[in-house]
């Protein structure tokens, strides 16, 4: 829907302008906004084109609301149907990550070092949680793995996905901090992590990455400077 660049110029103004509105409401209330999230998925609509990248960003950013949904809208909140939504989110961004990579042997690489480090992990958790290891922690963690191998593979590839990287690793400050409160409150105890999830109780810190992470990765296939 966006084809110049002057048209593309003033969407992205308009967008960044009203997420830095939510930004700053989250900042000074220490509310969550799920419009602000539903803004974002909305946007992508804006860079249609007939690409799977395309695709795997919509779907991705669709997944994201249903999560939120079960996270912010209902009351009481249902994590593990929103854990499962956010993985479906971390898959398509792997997908977009994938299928952009052009190298057959950089493919089969992060094929083999993502299933490996997924199964790893899975193991892990279930060691170190023991008879507390439920369906919420391992696919928290399956989650959790995949956003982290995200951030690298799209940082390895930094010049062709700036925005999609800088946007991922915001999503992971703020899953990570989510993740302190969950491991504090359910599954390890501990004074360090009692501390630090002290430390970051004095604000919204989840939603402070958040919105400008939903933000980015809603922008990141359109581009102002075509390449030739």
């Amino acid at each position: 829907m966006l084809r110049s660049r002057k048209s593309k110029i003033i969407a992205l103004s308009i967008f960044a302008l009203i997420q830095t509105v939510y930004l700053v409401l989250v900042i000074v209330t220490g509310r969550d906004f799920f419009t602000s999230v539903l803004i974002s998925a909305s946007f992508m609509i804006l860079s249609c084109s007939k690409t799977k990248s395309y695709l795997f960003m919509q779907i991705g950013l669709a997944c994201t609301v249903f999560a939120d949904i079960f996270l912010v809208v209902i009351e009481p909140m249902i994590q593990l149907p929103a854990m499962v939504f956010f993985s479906g989110t971390q898959i398509c961004y792997f997908l977009r990550i994938f299928f952009e990579t052009k190298s057959k042997k950089e493919k089969l690489t992060h094929l083999i070092i993502r299933a490996s480090l997924t199964v790893l992990v899975q193991i892990i958790t279930i060691i170190v949680l023991k008879e507390k290891t439920d369906a919420l922690s391992l696919v928290s963690m399956f989650y959790y793995t995949n956003l982290i191998l995200n951030v690298i593979f799209a940082f390895v590839h930094f010049k062709k996905t700036p925005v999609l990287a800088i946007g991922l690793l915001l999503f992971l400050l703020c899953d990570t901090i989510i993740g302190l409160d969950i491991m504090a409150s359910s599954y390890i105890s501990g004074t360090a992590l009692e501390a630090v999830n002290s430390f970051i109780s004095g604000a919204n810190w989840a939603w402070i990455f958040y919105v400008p992470s939903q933000a980015l990765i809603a922008s990141s296939l359109i581009r102002i400077i075509e390449k030739r």
